[in-house]
């Protein structure tokens, strides 16, 4: 880069980060010490198409002729990049902003998930090692940090944290302090951006304290007395600790004890191979812990959420948050409160009613005695959770579902694991556990079953369950999985007709 030559910067934010002000205090910052400087921007409304970018290019004077500047970036020709997301980041690489032999990228590695990231039927959510992979390889310099914890932690927005992150860089030319002056001159919450700024240069410099470490919520560490490890290999183990630990902070430890006896059963058995035991390792572990009332309203009263809500507002000491849930049972997660017999005639009453898709709105102010004392009663009562009708339900899906794996396991280990890693389909609650349901029966009697009966080769039973449980998982309406199923089935009866 020659002085004939601007510094073209680049500003990649979602809706509301703060993403103008940001452009607007380097644009403030480079007219007061005396450089050319142009500003433009493409706002979105949508927070997640990536169209929200600022765009910079500054030089020094020389002279009183005024440069032209370009309005648009342009793809390897961007020597700045600032991301206030990791996703937003991993883009504009994608976009070809970032280029290895000019680019110095800073960016937040916190993630705000996508839509599609959200809704998808199985974990959705893109690998943030790979982004960072990506990131790291195609700059010429990188910077990865989680800013917005840092924002958190000092009581501001993102951008004035990036913005101290910049000026420590070195990366324009504009100093550090004309930055700061810029900020001081905002005159909205100068206080709080300042803090933000200095945090953000104390990060990138190195002169950052270190952040603290939170300690751990203390687990009922009885179980271990049955070590997984005994009767596990490594990984299964380690799956199977984390299993525990879960498990007895949803429940107690004889549950968790009851989850290493289902665990220990299966690896007993003849063909039972270490993806196997990972894979029920992981599931059963998950379905034992299915999200019922009484799990909301416990992991609604964790001081750890609670002071994620905090950070989240910005809160500062002494500051009084108010918060407010917003809850929308149906009738499965109310009845599925009561025992099995009174549950399941009431549940009875509401299909023949019609009446499934019925909810009840309502609002808990959990920052007030009222609602604060609902939610800690309800939390209570998970002691009587092995008496109610969705325990019931829960506990016999489960015993068909390993019923099934150990059928599979002398004759078809490989059909057994398919098995054991269909159990993702089965997930959350009301329309979400429904669906997970029919799609997990419908692969059980057009596959499964089949295949436990020898009616296909074992290679061909584990491959027809892992297509229909990935055909499952493309759409909600299941048009994929009844695809799938129709031609799996069509694929066989031509084969025997053979």
């Amino acid at each position: 880069m020659t002085t004939t030559e601007p510094t073209r910067l680049l500003i990649a934010a979602m809706g509301g980060e703060g993403g103008g002000v940001l452009a607007g205090w380097v644009t403030e910052a480079a007219l007061a010490e005396g450089l050319w400087v142009q500003r433009t921007s493409v706002p979105g409304v949508a927070q997640r198409t990536g169209a929200t970018t600022y765009y910079i290019e500054l030089m020094p004077r020389a002279g009183d002729r005024r440069p032209v500047f370009a309005l648009n970036p342009s793809p390897g020709r961007v020597d700045v990049l600032l991301a206030t997301e990791l996703l937003e980041a991993e883009r504009m690489v994608r976009q070809g902003y970032v280029t290895p032999d000019r680019t110095w990228l800073m960016a937040s590695t916190h993630r705000v998930f996508t839509v599609d990231e959200k809704s998808a039927m199985s974990d959705g959510r893109v690998d943030p090692e790979a982004m960072i992979a990506v990131c790291e390889r195609f700059a010429h310099r990188a910077w990865l940090d989680d800013l917005s914890g840092v924002a958190a932690a000092n009581g501001c927005h993102l951008n004035a944290v990036l913005l101290g992150a910049l000026a420590g860089s070195g990366a324009l030319p504009v100093s550090a302090g004309g930055l700061r002056a810029a900020v001081a001159g905002g005159g909205k919450a100068v206080e709080a951006n300042l803090r933000g700024f200095d945090a953000g240069h104390a990060v990138l410099s190195g002169d950052a304290p270190p952040r603290p470490v939170p300690e751990p919520e203390p687990r009922d560490e009885s179980p271990r007395q049955h070590s997984p490890h005994d009767f596990l290999p490594v990984e299964a183990a380690r799956l199977a600790e984390e299993g525990v630990a879960r498990l007895t902070d949803y429940q107690d430890a004889d549950y968790a004890r009851l989850y290493l006896d289902r665990l220990r059963r299966i690896a007993e058995r003849p063909g039972a191979t270490d993806a196997v035991l990972e894979n029920t390792a992981r599931h059963l572990a998950l379905r034992m812990s299915y999200e019922d009332t009484f799990r909301v309203a416990q992991l609604k009263l964790r001081e750890s959420r609670l002071a994620k809500v905090r950070a989240e507002a910005r809160g500062r000491p002494g500051d009084i948050i108010d918060v407010t849930e917003y809850l929308k049972p149906g009738p499965e997660e109310i009845f599925g409160m009561l025992g099995p017999r009174m549950g399941g005639w009431l549940m009875g009453v509401v299909e023949r009613r019609g009446w499934q898709d019925k909810s009840f709105p309502m609002k808990l102010r959990t920052t007030r005695f009222s609602g604060f004392i609902r939610l800690r009663v309800l939390a209570a009562l998970r002691r009587r959770r092995r008496k109610t009708l969705r325990h019931a339900q829960e506990e016999a899906w489960i015993a068909h579902w390993l019923d099934r794996i150990e059928a599979a396991l002398p004759a078809a280990p490989e059909a057994a694991a398919e098995i054991a890693e269909a159990a993702k389909l089965v997930r959350g609650y009301g329309a979400t556990l429904k669906r997970g349901l029919r799609n997990f029966d419908r692969i059980d009697a057009a596959i499964i079953a089949p295949g436990l009966d020898g009616a296909f080769p074992p290679a061909t039973f584990a491959d027809g369950v892992m297509q229909a449980r990935l055909a499952a998982l493309k759409d909600p309406e299941g048009s994929a999985l009844g695809n799938m199923v129709s031609a799996f089935q069509s694929a066989q009866s031509r084969k025997l007709s053979a």
